[in-house]
């Protein structure tokens, strides 16, 4: 029998999660799971609705813990992130999408080479697990872009409050790999990332509060502007192939 939201909460608290105040299933297809409101919200996906006793322990470590933030958070969270049920929703909603359920239109071509592209998939996963909880979907499409001349990104949001939110891309600009750039290419991809995480969890795609908070949370300045210059190609010709280099907890990723 399909949990309530009230028996869902009354079943984590009744576990441990105490400070767990409410719990909300959302049908946005893209975000497992996300705490608010200081971890007193839990947001899940509406296929948790089923969970089984394993799936809700493994709920309760990570509100308990406020996150993936050791490492039997990060395995509890690999068990509700494999959960099949939940699995077979997401592919229902790529099946749908392939079906043109939702449309994107063309896809942006990617400027950058296979090792760039490499790189920033490295980057994303990593800051995903470590400043975002794993809350992000693993497969959001990344793109380089040679084109943007003195913006440094983008979130690109898609979808609807009926079709379900997701992010059709994060774009960086191609120049962000440039040397010299690597405090703003950590940070352009930081912001971008709280604009996907502050979409998928509330539908806003400004730099409003919900926006800052999100910046604040992850690490990034909760502002549009740099007070930092970028260094960019003096030949927009140019083309960029530098693969900056990996921290070494990186190079696995």
């Amino acid at each position: 029998m399909a949990l309530t939201s009230i028996d869902f909460a009354q079943e984590i608290r009744r576990r441990g999660a105490v400070g767990v105040h409410s719990v909300t299933f959302r049908d946005n297809r893209s975000t497992l799971w996300s705490l608010t409101q200081g971890g007193a919200v839990l947001n899940v996906h509406r296929a948790y609705r089923n969970a089984p006793p394993d799936v809700l322990d493994a709920f309760v470590v990570l509100v308990t813990q406020g996150g993936v933030r050791s490492a039997a958070s990060r395995r509890a969270a690999d068990h509700v992130r494999e959960w099949p049920p939940v699995l077979e929703a997401m592919k229902e909603t790529r099946r749908r999408h392939a079906q043109g359920s939702r449309v994107l239109g063309r896809p942006r071509a990617c400027c950058g080479t296979k090792a760039q592209q490499a790189y920033v998939r490295a980057l994303f996963r990593y800051f995903n697990e470590t400043r975002f909880a794993g809350s992000l979907p693993d497969d959001i499409p990344l793109r380089l872009s040679r084109r943007m001349k003195s913006a440094l990104g983008h979130m690109r949001p898609a979808g609807d409050g009926n079709a379900g939110r997701f992010v059709a891309e994060i774009a960086l600009n191609i120049d962000l790999l440039l040397p010299g750039n690597a405090a703003e290419r950590i940070d352009t991809l930081l912001h971008e990332m709280a604009h996907a995480a502050d979409y998928l969890e509330s539908g806003h795609r400004g730099h409003g509060s919900s926006w800052r908070r999100w910046a604040q949370i992850v690490g990034c300045r909760p502002t549009t502007l740099y007070d930092r210059p970028v260094r960019f190609r003096k030949d927009r010709r140019a083309i960029v192939e530098r693969v900056p280099p990996l921290p070494e907890p990186l190079q696995a990723l």
